[in-house]
């Protein structure tokens, strides 16, 4: 990998960024233990010498010059300061020739520098002074050296534990950039073979569940989904065709059979029949484009409360005298009003869709009934409003259930029926723009579909959903 690609690398960028918190966290607890091991320490000498002192000062004269004595001559590395001086300041034993000016005689511990007599250059010490009782003061003290030794090997020891941090940080930044420039590569890799055409290439996944993969799985789900959308098209556009051209030829044989013919009568019928061809050509077309309306609509802001018993009434009123020219009997069951959210229009053309599939596959004497409830397929709970049409038609078959939503698609028993397979398309379109649930149900008796008005959870075996 490029030296410049590792150092963009965001894992090794992030790496960096924390080992530079680290290191500063690290600095502030090293600083934190540094300075309280040298306080801890002096606290404690100071304490000590503060005692010793008192004590000292409490003693007898000649206890006192021996204690010091032995002071002096037990101290090999010359750190150790003590020293007796007269009511007026001269000195009387000890390692200082004279009294440290700017100490107190205080019964505390002070930092001062001092030059005992057996010392070549001052050195930091902690001192305390103590007051006898003929007024002459005691001096004991203990250099720093000590200190400063145990200072040092404090600051060594956390130096030396931050480098190995900072370079095991560093060192996981390196690796993760790394490896996450080949899972982006393999990334780049993929997309570039789908942007070439292959659209059954899919984004690797890992399998840590990390916010790559999660991501890479919703870029699958969005190419599953486009690949679908894509068959649709394809589906559509055979359908088309297919539909189209037998309504073609057949105008195009009338036209041509009503040119060679003689009689003006004969050429008038023919293009009269032509016209009703293209017509239902036309509405075909009028069909799909209104559907592709639905499906790009932007028709919720206009939503307002509707009564879905309202609906089916005026539905019922429109289809009644069908019905009874078809000798079928149209019934309508309702609960009271059930009131829903959405668009008045749209919903009556979706429940006129519902009841005038079911006219054209109800044979005569058959029976048609338009109920609006509270419920959901096979009782499902929550319950929801719905409008339902059930028929005493041949029914859907389960196996085909899914497919009949699909724009142009017919059962092979209903090809000889006039229509263009649209007609649950686009009551489909009309569903999925309010947030509704279509279902169908059904046997060989009778299909019964249902608008559920709100998002069905649960589903009826056998009731499939769409």
């Amino acid at each position: 990998m490029p030296r410049t690609d590792l150092l963009r690398a965001g894992p090794f960028r992030l790496a960096l960024g924390f080992a530079a918190a680290l290191s500063v966290g690290m600095l502030l607890i090293f600083g934190f233990i540094y300075w309280q091991t040298s306080e801890t320490e002096t606290r404690r000498m100071q304490h000590d010498l503060v005692q010793e002192a008192a004590l000292a000062a409490q003693t007898r004269d000649d206890v006192l010059q021996y204690q010091l004595q032995v002071r002096i001559m037990t101290d090999y590395h010359r750190v150790t300061v003590a020293a007796w001086f007269n009511a007026d300041g001269t000195p009387r034993y000890g390692n200082l020739d004279r009294l440290p000016p700017g100490l107190p005689v205080d019964d505390k511990g002070h930092r001062l520098t001092v030059r005992t007599t057996d010392a070549d250059q001052p050195q930091p010490a902690i001192l305390a002074a103590a007051r006898r009782p003929d007024g002459g003061i005691v001096v004991l003290g203990r250099a720093m050296d000590e200190l400063l030794a145990l200072q040092r090997a404090v600051a060594r020891t956390l130096i030396a534990g931050l480098l190995p941090a900072l370079a095991l940080v560093l060192a996981s930044g390196v690796w993760g950039g790394a490896r996450a420039r080949r899972r982006v590569q393999t990334v780049q890799q993929t997309i570039g073979r789908i942007m070439g055409g292959d659209l059954r290439e899919r984004l690797p996944l890992s399998g840590s569940r990390d916010g790559v993969d999660q991501l890479s799985a919703r870029v699958n789900q969005m190419l599953d989904r486009i690949v679908h959308l894509l068959d649709e098209i394809r589906a559509v556009g055979d359908n088309i065709a297919h539909d189209l051209r037998t309504p073609l030829s057949v105008m195009r044989a009338k036209l041509e059979r009503g040119l060679a013919s003689p009689d003006a009568e004969e050429l008038r019928r023919g293009a009269e029949a032509a016209l009703a061809d293209l017509d239902k050509a036309f509405g075909m077309i009028t069909a799909l484009l209104r559907i592709a309306e639905l499906e790009d609509s932007r028709r919720q802001a206009g939503f307002i409360t509707v009564d879905l018993a309202e609906v089916a009434a005026e539905v019922f009123d429109l289809y009644e005298p069908l019905a009874e020219a078809k000798e079928i009997t149209l019934s309508r069951e309702d609960t009271g009003p059930l009131f829903v959210v959405g668009d008045r229009d749209l919903l009556i053309e979706a429940v006129a869709n519902l009841v005038d599939n079911a006219v054209k596959f109800t044979p005569e004497g058959g029976a048609i009934d338009i109920r609006t409830r509270m419920g959901g397929p096979g009782g499902a709970v929550p319950a929801l409003p719905l409008v339902e049409v059930a028929d005493t038609g041949p029914g859907i078959p389960v196996a085909e259930r899914a497919a009949v939503v699909r724009r142009l698609y017919r059962l092979d028993k209903s090809r000889h029926i006039q229509g263009n397979g649209l007609g649950l398309s686009l009551v489909q379109a009309i569903a999925v723009l309010h947030g509704f649930h279509l279902v169908i149900d059904g046997d060989e008796s009778g299909a019964v579909i249902a608008l559920i008005c709100g998002a069905a959870e649960t589903e009826a075996a056998g009731s499939p959903a769409f």
